[in-house]
């Protein structure tokens, strides 16, 4: 079960919040469930008991069709069933949805973004459970399997074109589900919500009439005091090497490096606030790879806030994110 990679502030607790919703007519409920193999919290606010109560039980709707689409977990997940048979006709429109964002990931970072690492996956993952490292003869077969190019889909159907190929959404499905259910909060009149589907979507404001508040688990140790962010109305996706790993040391870790097949060396941690929740998910990876000399431009081409921590445990803010510290 992978732990929480981000801590939202409730500023003075959880009473004193239920004391000013009150006041101001408005009722917080929330919902915790299991998904994506981790625990998943939709906590939102409406004046109207019911009505607040069906945009709960149609937001844990929206995060079980993602799952029915994209979760590795299900093996009778359409992915699952297009890794075992190699195509998949007829794809649900998020599934294509989900796809064509990929790949315009994908296309824009020359591939450092890539939903067809799961080979690479599977490798290291085999070894992990031996203590082994794989073998720079088994990393290169691994890697002639990962190719962004090599999937091609359409609404009619969505092909793997090199036998043993295999892809994983892990790295966008739930902040696309975040995305979905900020929609249907919406869809139900909901202003102010927290969705953590393991990534971050925020409405409105917190419990207190405060803006969210977005603190950063830091993923290695520091002298440095961890970021606290704004939402801003921006969602935030957070990835580091803390929580899968393939190494005792973290050197090795489940963010591979599709063009090396092994994880990159630059950052800890990777936090991400973008428009989207499945961009910003994405565009953690791809922040990943990125050298940092480098993370500036890329920043400002994206139009996102990025917060990286070295693995020297150093803090680094960029653009949208150091404008939306507290």
């Amino acid at each position: 079960m992978m732990q929480r990679r981000q801590i939202l502030q409730w500023g003075m607790g959880l009473g004193w919040a239920a004391q000013a919703s009150a006041r101001d007519s408005l009722l917080w409920q929330e919902r915790s469930l299991l998904g994506f193999g981790t625990t998943l919290w939709v906590k939102a606010a409406h004046s109207d008991a019911s009505r607040l109560q069906q945009a709960l039980d149609d937001a844990v709707k929206a995060i079980r069709l993602v799952e029915q689409q994209m979760s590795l977990f299900d093996p009778e997940s359409l992915v699952s069933r297009l890794n075992s048979q190699g195509e998949l006709h007829k794809p649900d429109a998020d599934l294509v949805a989900v796809l064509t964002l990929s790949q315009y990931v994908s296309r824009r970072s020359a591939g450092a973004f890539d939903v067809t690492t799961q080979p690479l996956w599977n490798l290291w993952s085999a070894h992990a459970t031996n203590k082994t490292l794989p073998s720079s003869k088994h990393l290169s077969q691994a890697r002639a399997l990962v190719h962004w190019q090599a999937l091609s889909f359409s609404t009619d159907v969505v092909r793997l074109h090199r036998k043993g190929m295999g892809v994983s959404l892990n790295g966008i499905a739930q902040g696309y589900a975040a995305d979905k259910v900020r929609a249907v909060l919406q869809s139900h009149g909901v202003q102010h919500a927290l969705i953590d589907t393991g990534e971050t979507a925020l409405l409105g404001q917190s419990p207190q009439n405060t803006p969210w508040r977005f603190a950063i688990e830091a993923s290695a140790p520091s002298q440095q005091t961890a970021p606290v962010l704004r939402s801003q109305g921006m969602a935030i996706a957070t990835s580091s090497d803390a929580h899968t790993t393939f190494s005792d040391d973290r050197v090795h870790h489940h963010i591979l490096n599709p063009h090396t097949g092994d994880s990159p060396s630059y950052w800890s941690s990777v936090t991400v606030m973008a428009p989207s929740c499945a961009l910003a998910d994405a565009l953690t990876k791809v922040f990943f790879m990125c050298p940092p000399q480098d993370v500036g431009r890329v920043a400002k081409s994206w139009g996102v806030g990025v917060v990286l921590q070295r693995k020297s445990g150093e803090w680094l803010n960029h653009p949208l994110a150091s404008n939306s510290q507290g």
